[in-house]
């Protein structure tokens, strides 16, 4: 594997390189995917975001994230995966990057599997930690534009630096970006606080039917098909609720099930200490260990079953 100098150096060789975010986007990879763009233009090498999916509109305050294609890329002489564990997260871009050359891997996810020709993966709270020290090592300015696209993803996967992946390093790279223009408060309003009255009600009608099992150590907390109807919410403002399970006391993992269509399930998984990498492992799922994911198909109690039964095989006694 490679480091970020090693990856610096490739890119900069480069002629044109299409960067990949993965499925169902967060500010980490939209952040870390834009700034490294920003960059590499920057260093004179041609470059473009793409993504198989719909942009969350909480991002577009900075407009900069609306500069993600969604066409299919031509041209470029390399590929670049960015915050994606695992090839199958590109969607339908997935076999364009396992097919071509000069393929890169730049990630922070500990169930990453290194399907790259050139892989820099490295355990970081956010991806944008990476992307930052690759950035430096194309030796290019890195302006407010970057630091903010970088502060974004850092601030995002990091729950505003309330999470236990928050290191010494991500506080250094928090503090150089906003030397260099970063605007903390107004990143965390546009992607925590502020939201559409349809996104309070969803919030409202989920938080209130959490279900509790193994005597409160495992909540689960459910977002249906239906609810999305109901209250005119979109899936993506759906962000955030895990967090709240995850602020009751006697909760040691926590389950946000969304129906994402009828009888398939997207299930993000926190723990306060339990490695949940290994519990959404067995559903073909993974990510950190104390955040995680998968995707379950079937019927809504069966599949609430299967996953009580795998947290609390793993919980500890």
């Amino acid at each position: 594997m490679l480091d970020a100098k090693q990856i610096s150096d490739r890119l900069k060789r480069e002629n044109s390189i299409a960067l990949f975010c993965h499925i169902r986007p967060d500010g980490d990879t939209l952040g870390s995917a834009l700034a490294l763009k920003k960059a590499l233009v920057k260093a004179g090498v041609k470059a473009e975001v793409f993504c198989d999916d719909v942009i969350p509109g909480k991002f577009l305050f900075n407009p900069a994230f609306a500069e993600v294609k969604n066409c299919d890329p031509e041209g470029f002489s390399a590929c670049a995966a960015i915050d994606c564990a695992d090839v199958t997260r590109l969607g339908r871009f997935s076999e364009l990057f396992s097919g071509g050359k000069n393929t890169y891997n730049i990630d922070h996810h500990v169930s990453n599997n290194r399907y790259a020709e050139y892989n820099f993966v490295l355990d970081s709270a956010a991806n944008c930690e990476n992307v930052f020290n690759v950035i430096k090592g194309l030796n290019v300015e890195i302006d407010s534009e970057i630091a903010n696209l970088l502060a974004t993803g850092i601030i995002t996967d990091t729950g505003g630096f309330q999470h236990k992946n928050v290191t010494a390093d991500t506080l250094v790279i928090a503090s150089e970006l906003v030397k260099r223009g970063a605007d903390l408060n107004n990143i965390t309003y546009n992607v925590f606080k502020k939201q559409r009255k349809e996104r309070a009600k969803l919030f409202g009608k989920v938080m209130s039917s959490i279900r509790y099992f193994a005597g409160g150590r495992l909540a689960v907390a459910t977002v249906l098909y239906d609810d999305f109807l109901s209250t005119g919410a979109f899936k993506d403002e759906t962000e955030g609720f895990i967090d709240f399970v995850m602020g009751i006391d006697c909760v040691e993992v926590g389950v946000c099930v969304m129906e994402t269509e009828r009888n398939k399930f997207k299930c993000s998984f926190r723990s306060k200490g339990t490695d949940v990498n290994e519990i959404a492992s067995v559903f073909g799922g993974g990510g950190h260990v104390l955040a995680s994911g998968c995707q379950i198909n079937g019927d809504y109690e069966e599949v609430v079953d299967k996953l009580r039964y795998a947290v609390v095989s793993h919980l500890p006694e």
